[in-house]
């Protein structure tokens, strides 16, 4: 079998790419930096930027077919929504949805002529909106239905896709959020550091916390093989955060609310 994974330096596209390549398939990694590839007899490094169109035809015109494509590569940016940028929201959206369609619509004539599926990247985000990650939840949500539309337009080809929403687990993506969200947090308006400095620095520490605790992207590497090897896969697998997306499922929005922000431990 043949699958492309994108997002593939680090965390879930990383451990994917090598698990798959570890079962013994053909895996051709997109990575934005070719020096941070993972290393296996079996994974071919593509350097592929999900905002370059250019690069992506390109870059479909070389595979012929694919068992697979999973769409991991995205991004996380963090701040309140009255005080973030509309430059920083567009990045979020581009990367997370525009770029998602992307390498999709890319990719699909090699999807078709393999008989593929396609893996579609989301968070348990995508079901429950968190306090100061509105931009992230947002793309993710629009992942969910994006990925539900495809599944639907795609079912007379019996090309299936599949959504996977994992909850927390280990990622460098969390050191470059941390980053952007000082960045942002130096350029904003004294009024955004006056409504928003506790809360922002709660998110930071909270933000040390949940990666000293997240668990192994293997996790959900395990559940990516899953949606691409199993006779019938299922629409929806949720990795991890299972009592959050059920408490929030049950409660009523404001109490749900009120949890959510003092478990970040933010000022209510």
């Amino acid at each position: 079998m043949i699958y492309l994974v994108t997002g593939a330096s680090s965390g879930i596209g990383r451990a994917t790419a090598l698990r798959l390549a570890g079962r013994g398939h053909e895996v051709i990694a997109g990575v934005r930096n070719l020096d941070d590839a993972p290393t296996h007899p079996r994974v071919r490094p593509l350097p592929l930027d999900v905002t370059d169109t250019a690069q992506l035809a390109a870059a479909a015109k070389g595979i012929g077919r694919l068992d697979g494509l999973v769409n991991n590569a995205g991004v996380t940016f963090a701040g309140p929504m009255e005080h973030l940028t509309l430059e920083r929201l567009r990045e979020q959206l581009e990367i997370n949805v525009v770029g998602l369609v992307a390498v999709t619509q890319a990719f699909l004539p090699a999807i078709r002529a393999g008989s593929g599926r396609i893996v579609m990247m989301s968070s348990a985000a995508g079901r429950v909106t968190i306090p100061l990650h509105g931009a992230y939840s947002a793309s993710k949500q629009a992942v969910e239905a994006i990925a539900d539309a495809l599944r639907q337009e795609l079912r007379p080809w019996r090309l299936p896709v599949i959504i996977i929403e994992p909850g927390t687990f280990q990622s460098r993506n969390r050191a470059s959020t941390e980053a952007a969200a000082r960045a942002d947090r130096a350029a904003a308006p004294e009024a955004a550091e006056n409504h928003y400095g506790r809360a922002m620095d709660a998110l930071l520490t909270s933000n040390k916390k949940t990666e000293a605790a997240a668990g192994d992207p293997e996790r959900v590497a395990a559940v990516v093989e899953r949606a691409l090897t199993a006779a019938r896969p299922r629409a929806r697998y949720l990795v991890g955060s299972r009592a959050l997306v059920t408490t929030a499922r049950l409660l009523p929005t404001r109490t749900m609310d009120a949890l959510l922000i003092r478990s970040l431990g933010l000022p209510l």
